[in-house]
């Protein structure tokens, strides 16, 4: 099912879930589910699938990894789940796909414990896993696996066979190996909702962001007693202010505005570009690599982020930067490296051993791909790549390249990357264009929603004119889910300059999202139109 109708029936009306009550409400959700099983033995065997199993979603750079380490800490601390004896927290970017292996080796190699075991203590001990309802697992990060076979069904693993890691993973996730065990799954909204129905958690929670209160914390502590001033900025620009229930978006808009440089900043794809040039340009970096071969660095940097996200790989090796060329000054300067001792259940950020690298954040290496992509990749092979475009798992990265299509945006970055490698720059602006238009004229539903995206992040007053003129008068989109999608919405209104009618289907969309959108519309020329579902309200 589609995201947004999945969650419908899942997501309580505005209502907000602790860490601790996590569990207690996927018992809940699957106690309520059981009612339509005819027997005693199919009730409690349904209660047992669908109650120990949650996920957890959210955009990128909210924070859903902290998240698990909060609920880790948690457990360390007795305060939530305090009868655990075994934890195990597994990155699945770290996860090797292709190798096959044990459960036991599964389960241990990945989390980074120590195992020196006999064949039959392994045995033993994954017996006793098998019977023990005090073992919980982590998979942060489901988005970020090197491979795309979890919409697909499985065999059944047996419990000291040897299976590939991503069959034991959906034999987790339904809980045929370990079924007394309690299992949490973290990931982008697409990827948790492409997984296969026989593996997908029935309840699954939606991170939402930081509150404001969260806000003011975060900027006092960055900012000090300049916080104030940074927040009046913010309040006066609604478009970066709804970035900013995004931790990581709060964080480096921060940093612009503390700048004094950022105040005309109104997309990511602009903070990203800021962010970069400010660093490329610092003294740190200048004393380490030569001015004359930043740019063609820089250029190799983006290569390999694209390559990666190609192979969907996220954690990089020695060899992935020598294939590229990058000088090990880039590697120091732009990944968090750490040194891969996961026979001696260590992981150290040290210079020594075999390291591991990945770029700072998700985000960035998202960032660096799409810049790769609208400047150095030749025409023909851009174009043959529209099909992968319309990926979920490349629609952050397909957001910024239309962020780099806006002019100011490519006049800056042709001052970190060298003009003369740049490639059929306007071949591909217009490609993106018309991918952007492509049956405007009936997109709806989350289609048009994601197009009202697109041009927010263009943000190019010509194309805005060609976007309304192959609009009909009469939009239906989904209701905004988060509030920089009502920004997106109210952008694209007051860029407008004829009468639209605006026909939003609610799911359960929060008040302040649509406070957000009615606030943010007052003084449009549209009218917002809703007789079927949650209000009617119309706007003069």
């Amino acid at each position: 099912m589609k995201r947004r109708y999945y969650l419908s029936s899942n997501r309580p009306n505005n209502s907000s879930v602790t860490i601790g009550q996590v569990f207690d409400k996927a018992l809940e959700k699957a106690q309520s589910g059981a009612r339509k099983c005819t027997t005693e033995a199919a009730k409690a065997e349904y209660i047992r699938r669908h109650a120990n199993i949650v996920g957890v979603v959210g955009p990128p750079g909210v924070r859903k990894t902290t998240l698990s380490k909060m609920m880790v800490n948690q457990i360390l601390k007795h305060e939530f789940l305090p009868d655990t004896e075994f934890r195990f927290f597994i990155k699945v970017k770290d996860i090797n796909f292709n190798k096959e292996t044990t459960l036991l080796e599964f389960l241990t190699t990945n989390s980074r414990v120590k195992v020196n075991y006999t064949e039959e203590e392994s045995k033993a001990l994954i017996t006793f896993l098998h019977n023990n309802p005090n073992v919980v697992i982590f998979f942060d990060g489901l988005d970020e696996a090197s491979t795309k076979k979890f919409a697909m069904i499985s065999h059944v693993c047996k419990l000291d066979g040897k299976s590939k890691p991503v069959d034991i993973m959906k034999n987790l996730f339904n809980l045929t190996l370990l079924p007394k065990a309690k299992i949490v799954v973290t990931s982008r909204p697409g990827t948790m909702y492409k997984l296969h129905p026989d593996y997908r958690p029935t309840s699954i929670f939606e991170v939402l962001g930081l509150l404001e209160e969260a806000k003011n914390n975060l900027g006092t502590q960055l900012c000090g007693e300049k916080y104030p001033a940074i927040k009046k900025i913010l309040d006066q620009q609604p478009n970066l202010a709804h970035l900013c229930y995004l931790p990581i978006n709060f964080i480096l808009i921060v940093f612009c505005l503390l700048s004094n440089e950022g105040s005309d900043i109104k997309t990511m794809t602009q903070v990203l570009i800021f962010s970069m040039t400010r660093f490329v340009e610092s003294s740190h970096l200048k004393g380490e690599v030569p001015l004359d071969k930043v740019g063609a660095e820089m250029v190799k940097l983006a290569r390999l982020a694209y390559k990666g996200l190609q192979q969907r790989k996220l954690v990089f090796e020695k060899s992935d930067f020598d294939d590229v060329e990058l000088a090990d000054e880039m590697v120091t300067n732009f990944f968090h490296t750490y040194v891969d001792k996961s026979s001696s259940g260590l992981r150290m950020k040290i210079l020594e051993g075999n390291k591991r690298s990945y770029f700072t954040h998700l985000a960035w290496q998202e960032f660096y791909a799409a810049v790769y992509l609208m400047l150095f990749v030749s025409y023909r092979e851009f174009e043959q790549l529209k099909s992968t475009f319309k990926d979920t798992q490349w629609s952050v990265v397909v957001k910024f390249m239309f962020g780099i299509c806006n002019p100011h945006a490519y006049k800056q970055l042709k001052l970190i990357f060298p003009a003369k490698m740049i490639k059929d720059y306007e071949e591909k602006k217009k490609f993106m264009e018309s991918m952007m238009m492509e049956s405007l004229s009936s997109a709806s539903g989350e289609n048009l929603n994601r197009r009202f995206g697109w041009l927010h992040e263009c943000n190019d007053h010509e194309t805005s004119r060609k976007f309304e003129d192959c609009l009909p008068v009469k939009l239906y989109m989904e209701a905004p889910w988060h509030l920089h999608e009502a920004g997106d919405i109210v952008y694209a209104l007051k860029s407008f300059t004829k009468p639209h009618k605006l026909v939003l289907r609610s799911f359960n969309t929060t008040t302040e999202v649509w406070e957000s959108l009615l606030r943010g519309i007052h003084g449009t020329t549209s009218t917002t139109i809703n007789p079927t579902y949650i209000f009617k309200c119309t706007k003069y």
